[in-house]
């Protein structure tokens, strides 16, 4: 018993040891890597804090790339950003230099370890999802094998059954195939080939498989009877709904789905959204708002009256925001008045209003709330002069309202009710503070791998958080021994990230703000205010998340749209 002991310690030793050998390696890649950027004068970079698009991988074929270590993580019309892993190598040059005469491309060579080619690599995979899903079944047994069946055995089985299940059947366990993945919508898209199923998780399209046109046809047919649209209109773009009871999904009892319908070349295009009415709506505190940035979103959310704007793209979570801001506040003292369009989450205590196209307007459905007596109202979008218009009157006569804005920061919210028409001076008076958003995935923490990046990225991650002020309240990590990346395992689908979280940035109305607007101020002025006052961009906002492990770098860089960051060669 003794020796078995013994033998046993000694085989988890030597785990310990090969662990911590395969980690001292992985740790000092990049910074060898970064060595030889610096021997050679070519830019390094660290593609596992860099998005690649598996598109831009394509133009140059894997079984080359392999061969000859080198990768194409980046083109932008022909200029073309190659990885390599020995940048002198005479056969890698002369196959690039070749490739570039035959596309006319202007080339970029980068220094890499060969971690980063095989994140590169990686991308050259066209597995859907839904097969990534099938090997877990080799992996798991017990009670892990039985919840995997209960999750996925009916999707698992749809895509070699379709043509034999009734429609209806099918239907069904697509959507709820898509509640049990968490998936927001289910896209539906007609191919030369075939018809092509995708899920978006998180915010991101994955494949799920596809079939034929002809089980496609009975497809449309029964979703347009179900949203109660016209079965015989082919060649317009309809909208319908449906509401559903999905008692046998433990996610979800009540759900209801807004269907969209274009025409396309091989056939109509759907569009189906999920919303999701158990799920429970976030608190404030749940966004991902800290020190300062999270302090004047709840000073200025318990404020009488005035203007509270959510900034983003769409898809960028504002109106998660937008609810977690009435859930706030909603009280038996308060009165609660919704004009959105459509209304995605049904909440108890408030009075929720709809758009509709022929006579209840955003413009319209404001001025009738305002002789309804309310003291907080939110419209889902400004999108218009009167819009504008009529909620800065209401914002000034003892109203808080809180809406949307489609612009890329808190900044440009000001310009932009300028440009619909609104007077500056209304705007100093009435907007008491601008949120601007983006959604970045979660990485897994069943999965997520650490790892060290050269010296070179954490003296350029360093030089950005050191930039926020001491006003922000934000506690900046002292030193930066690790990042983080994603690996992928069955609680997250081999995906590597599940969820996501807010990086934000706050912008408060402050005196010296409402000066400049008055000022007709140019965005960069307020900008440059807005940050000695304490304000913190997105970008220095994701930074710390990914240091502290919440998200990865190659996210912070694709939501924010800062890839083209790299220096190219001299």
């Amino acid at each position: 018993m003794v020796q078995i002991i013994r033998q046993q310690k000694s085989d988890e030793g030597d785990k310990s040891t090969q662990k911590l050998v395969a980690e001292l390696r992985e740790q000092s890649a990049e910074n060898i890597a970064a060595k030889l950027s610096e021997k050679t004068g070519i830019p390094y970079v660290d593609l596992h804090i860099f998005p690649i698009d598996s598109i831009d991988v394509q133009n140059i074929p894997e079984e080359k790339a392999r061969g000859l270590k080198i990768a194409c993580f980046q083109k932008n019309g022909n200029l073309v950003r190659i990885l390599f892993f020995d940048p002198q190598s005479p056969e890698a040059i002369e196959y690039v230099a070749t490739l570039a005469k035959e596309n006319n491309w202007r080339i970029s060579r980068y220094v890499g370890s060969d971690s980063s080619l095989e994140k590169a690599w990686g991308k050259y995979k066209k597995e859907n999802l839904v097969e990534n899903i099938d090997k877990y079944r080799l992996s798991l047994t017990g009670e892990d094998l039985e919840e995997f069946e209960e999750k996925f055995k009916d999707l698992l089985e749809l895509k070699n059954n379709i043509g034999t299940i009734p429609t209806t059947e099918a239907l069904g366990i697509i959507i709820a195939g898509s509640i049990k993945m968490k998936a927001s919508d289910i896209h539906l898209e007609p191919q030369e080939d075939g018809v092509r199923l995708r899920y978006r998780i998180d915010g991101i399209l994955q494949d799920i498989g596809s079939f034929s046109p002809k089980i496609y046809s009975s497809f449309i047919s029964r979703i347009k009877m179900m949203g109660k649209m016209k079965l015989n209109v082919k060649d317009s773009a309809q909208d319908g709904h449906i509401s559903i009871d999905l008692t046998q999904v433990k996610e979800a009892a009540n759900v209801d789905i807004r269907v969209s319908i274009i025409p396309g070349n091989f056939g109509e295009s759907i569009v189906m959204r999920i919303l999701n009415q158990s799920e429970t709506l976030l608190q404030v505190e749940d966004l991902g708002l800290r020190g300062l940035a999270f302090e004047k979103v709840e000073k200025q959310v318990t404020q009488p009256n005035g203007l509270i704007l959510t900034t983003g793209p769409t898809g960028s979570g504002k109106t998660t925001t937008l609810y977690a801001l009435i859930n706030r506040i909603n009280n038996s003292g308060v009165k609660i008045i919704t004009i959105e369009d459509p209304i995605e989450y049904r909440i108890s205590g408030i009075s929720q209003t709809q758009v509709s196209k022929s006579n209840y307007t955003f413009s319209e459905g404001l001025r009738a709330i305002v002789r309804q007596d309310p003291d907080v109202i939110l419209v889902g979008e400004i999108r218009d002069k009167e819009t504008a218009e009529v909620a800065i009157d209401a914002a000034l006569t003892g109203h808080l309202v809180i809406s949307t804005l489609h612009t890329n920061n808190a900044p440009a919210s000001i310009p932009r009710l300028v440009e619909m028409g609104a007077r500056e001076s209304l705007i100093a008076s009435s907007l008491n503070i601008s949120i601007a958003q983006r959604l970045v995935r979660k990485l897994c923490p069943d999965c997520k791998k650490k790892y060290q990046p050269a010296q070179e990225t954490i003296e350029s991650l360093k030089k950005i958080v050191s930039a926020i002020s001491p006003k922000a309240k934000i506690n900046l990590p002292e030193k930066i021994d690790y990042l983080y990346q994603p690996v992928g395992c069955p609680n997250c689908h081999n995906l590597g990230y599940r969820g996501r979280i807010g990086i934000f940035e706050v912008m408060e109305t402050s005196k010296e703000i409402k000066q400049l607007i008055h000022n007709l101020a140019s965005e960069e002025e307020i900008l440059k205010s807005a940050l000695e006052d304490g304000m913190t961009t997105m970008q220095q906002d994701g930074i710390i998340k990914a240091i502290e492990g919440i998200t990865s770098m190659e996210e912070i860089w694709r939501v924010t749209g800062k890839i083209n960051i790299l220096p190219d060669e001299e």
